[in-house]
């Protein structure tokens, strides 16, 4: 059969901008020097990418969608024990176990995210709403926001070992698709396009709310609070 479309853009653009960012985050974090407001900077954008793709899992196309690939744990459990038998059958989406990496991955993120919110370097940069929660919620979105990060590493390592073990063992090639996006399928399951008059219209309004909570939204700190 000759290749379909399955992933659309709004699609792959995430996955690789998701992985940019985290890359970016660490980074900036980790090895590079004075460059917290860029660690920020990334921050605002992650928010943005993890809201995007949360709704655009419920908006989006066919394969895009939670309901494509969520599964409970019965069918989880008769896709693991078909991987390494000769019964085994590829997805043309997303796996019912592979599938929830991506919820996983959305709220843990997304928590990293929003807790990077309330964190400051004790140095010089801090988030929007740092000033405007009590010391101890500060420190436990602090104590948040630097160990989901390592929980991350962990699902990353599990997703590369599994990207590996499609290769080498299922002749299951996982990462090309995620860069055009075509799998080898029937026309009758392949999605018509990207939808991508809907994606830039939900990526404009999603900016403008991260625009929204970051720059106009936060509490001005009061006179005298350093005082």
């Amino acid at each position: 059969m000759n290749k379909k479309l399955v992933w659309d853009i709004p699609v792959r653009l995430f996955h690789w901008l998701l992985v940019l960012c985290l890359f970016g985050q660490w980074l900036t974090s980790e090895v590079l020097e004075d460059a917290m407001d860029i660690h920020f900077t990334i921050g605002y954008c992650t928010l943005g990418l993890i809201i995007f793709r949360l709704i655009w899992g419920f908006v989006g196309t066919k394969y895009a969608r939670f309901n494509s690939f969520i599964s409970g744990p019965k069918t989880m459990m008769v896709y693991l024990k078909t991987i390494i038998s000769k019964q085994h059958t590829l997805s043309i989406g997303h796996n019912s176990v592979g599938g929830m990496i991506l919820p996983a991955v959305i709220i843990l993120v997304g928590l990293q995210a929003i807790s990077g919110l309330f964190t400051s370097d004790d140095v010089i940069y801090s988030g929007p709403y740092y000033d405007s929660a009590n010391a101890e919620f500060q420190e436990w979105m602090q104590w948040l926001h630097h160990n989901i990060f390592d929980v991350l590493l962990a699902i990353i390592g599990l997703h590369l070992v599994a990207i590996g073990w499609y290769l080498v063992f299922l002749k299951h090639d996982l990462t090309g698709p995620m860069f055009d996006g075509k799998k080898a399928i029937a026309q009758k399951e392949a999605i018509e396009d990207s939808q991508l008059f809907k994606a830039i219209l939900l990526m404009c309004l999603v900016a403008i709310f991260v625009y929204w909570l970051v720059e106009i939204n936060p509490p001005p700190i009061e006179d005298g609070y350093y005082y």
